[in-house]
This record gives structure tokens, C-alpha cells and sequence, in this order.
């Protein structure tokens, strides 16, 4: 009969370690986009581009939840940038998976400059504040402003289409007042 040998290596960890930090993550954004002015594409077919309906409302101190959200966001994006650091200086990794590490080290910086050229990009058009959470599902752009119209919604999108390619169903604006 064989023996299992049951030895947790620094693979293992760093697995385990991406999987609570792909867990905490998934339970930020859920909390923060709960409660907040969410505005969609609406459903109808032959509807135009721009259009919007209303789907919640936030309460709160905006420039508060700016100033965690990007706070939440960086230390999101530091544990990430461990987890690879740690995974490619492992030490017991093949060839191949050091050149996946690489790989996903590579997509994470794309993806942060992209969320910060689109969040400056919004500031430049007038916005008071914007966040950009983009991901392979699509994309979340949180603005702060007075009022959002058809027309703003439509320079969010303009912004966003302008760094990476997201299906327009696939992108979530949430105003926040």
C-alpha cells in the first residue's frame, strides 16, 4: 500500500494565499458596490448608446468613500503584487510557471495604469473624483458628480473604450453624490 506524503510547499501557500486574496476581493467590491447609485445600460433592443435607468441610491460622505475605496484598492493591488513576488522568488517553480507568474505580474501593472489613465482621464473631464476597477468580466467606473446624464455616461464610456476593448454590456457606471 502506498503512503501518502502530504507536504505543503511554498506552491501550495502561494495557491492557498491567492485564493483568500481572489476571496477578499470578491467581498470588497460586493461591499462596495452595494448601496451605491448604480447606472446600466438599459435592456431594451435598438436602445441608444448612452442610455441609462437608475438602479440604487448612496447615502454616505463621498469623499470619504473615495478616499477608502482607493485605499481598499491599493492594498488589494500590494497583496497581489506580493503574492506574484513571493510565487516567482519561490524558488521551486518550473520554467513554465515562472513565465505564467510573469505573465500575470505583466497584466497586473497593464491593468493598473490603464484604471489609473482612465480615472485621470475622467478628472480631466470635469468629474469631481472617479475610480476604475477594471477585470476580464468587464469593467466598474464609480464617478462623483451632481448628476449623471446620457451624455456623461457616454464620456465614461469614451474613456474607458479609449485604454481597454469591454463590450459595452459589460460596463457598470455607479454615481456617487
Amino acid at each position: 500500500m502506498k503512503r501518502l506524503n502530504l507536504i505543503i510547499g511554498k506552491k501550495q501557500i502561494a495557491i492557498a494565499s491567492l485564493t483568500v486574496l481572489l476571496g477578499a476581493a470578491v467581498a470588497v467590491n460586493f461591499a462596495v458596490q452595494s448601496g451605491k447609485k448604480n447606472i446600466a445600460p438599459t435592456e431594451e433592443v435598438g436602445g441608444n448608446y448612452g442610455d441609462m435607468e437608475y438602479v440604487s441610491d448612496f447615502t454616505g460622505d463621498p469623499d470619504a468613500y473615495f478616499a477608502s475605496a482607493r485605499l481598499e484598492k491599493q492594498q488589494a493591488r500590494d497583496e497581489a503584487a506580493q503574492v506574484l513576488s513571493v510565487m516567482y522568488h519561490g524558488g521551486d517553480m518550473t520554467e513554465n510557471e515562472l513565465i505564467a507568474t510573469e505573465a500575470n505580474a505583466l497584466n497586473l501593472s497593464k491593468l493598473i495604469a490603464s484604471e489609473n489613465a482612465v480615472e485621470t482621464m475622467l478628472k480631466a473631464q470635469g468629474f469631481e473624483d472617479a475610480l476604475c476597477y477594471i477585470t476580464a468580466n468587464g469593467a466598474n467606473i464609480i464617478v462623483k458628480t451632481d448628476g449623471l446624464d446620457a451624455a456623461g455616461a457616454a464620456k465614461i464610456k469614451a474613456a474607458l473604450l479609449s485604454e481597454v476593448e469591454v463590450s459595452a454590456d459589460k460596463i457598470t457606471i455607479v454615481e456617487v453624490k
